[in-house]
């Protein structure tokens, strides 16, 4: 199942919130590779020991808690 987060990464310039979502810091170092870099999920599992899927998790769960302060800063 596609996420439909995962595009409002961009649209909504989501880094932004980076600072104020609840995340590991190694999640959120994953995040931040993964929006100013663009590599593949499986570049950055490789880099970080973990699975494609587990990044792809990661990168949902950071575009879940930032939109949520995006609509909050957007109402």
């Amino acid at each position: 199942m596609k996420s439909t987060y995962i595009p409002k990464i961009e649209e909504e310039n989501l880094i932004q919130y980076m600072d104020k979502v609840n995340l590991s810091d190694r999640d959120k170092e994953i995040a931040r590779a993964f929006i100013e870099d663009k590599p593949t999920y499986r570049e950055l599992g490789e880099k970080y020991g973990i699975s494609h899927e587990r990044i792809r998790q990661i990168i949902i769960k950071f575009a879940q808690k930032a939109h949520h302060y995006y609509k909050l800063d957007h109402k």
